[in-house]
């Protein structure tokens, strides 16, 4: 994952007048702060692998048949090592294909007990830039909204109310992009059938 940067964070918060462009020495690492506990309400919520993770996939019911086989976290950064028990497989008897987690194998596995693949996964930064971050500086500017109406779905007083339409609100706006996140990647069971 990226790091965050500030002068960035700065441009949207000015843009957002959080704070303002006369502010000599605005204290951006609080807001950089705000902005990587965004980043990590939607790792934790969409089940996204924004940091590197190191994995080990243990398959006892290998089809020793079959050619290929589907990691189960992706998108994969590196594979460290393949193994068939204790046997390593060489780099040059398979092919990844990093976005969908899928190891093709050029050469027929040698059978065993187990298939063993370890590796690293972790969302490229380009998918980061232009889905995660873009989310999290909403979120961020949803959290900082001290608006008594934020969350309002009508206000009355007296004999006059207002209705809003809550569908078009920046919260819910957040929220639908959140699910998609979610759903953007399929799940191993999905993967499977």
């Amino acid at each position: 994952m990226p790091g965050i940067d500030t002068a960035s964070l700065q441009t949207f918060l000015t843009s957002n007048n959080i704070i303002s462009l006369e502010d000599e020495n605005p204290d951006i690492s609080k807001y950089g702060s705000l902005l990587q506990l965004q980043i990590d309400k939607i790792a934790s919520e969409t089940g996204l692998e924004l940091n590197p993770t190191a994995h080990t996939d243990v398959d006892f019911n290998f089809n020793w048949e079959s050619q290929d086989y589907n990691v189960r976290y992706y998108p994969v950064n590196e594979i460290h090592q393949v193994r068939v028990d204790n046997k390593c497989i060489c780099p040059k008897d398979y092919i990844l294909d990093k976005d969908n987690g899928r190891l093709h194998f050029l050469k027929k596995l040698p059978k065993g007990e187990a298939l063993i693949v370890e590796y690293m996964s972790c969302e490229s930064d380009s998918y980061f830039n232009s889905k995660v971050l873009p989310l999290a500086y909403d979120m961020l500017l949803y959290s900082l909204d001290k608006s008594p109406t934020k969350n309002a779905s009508s206000i009355k007083e007296g004999d006059l109310s207002v209705n809003y339409d809550t569908n078009t609100s920046l919260n819910a706006m957040i929220i639908n992009r959140l699910n998609d996140l979610k759903n953007s990647r399929r799940g191993v069971v999905t993967r499977m059938l």
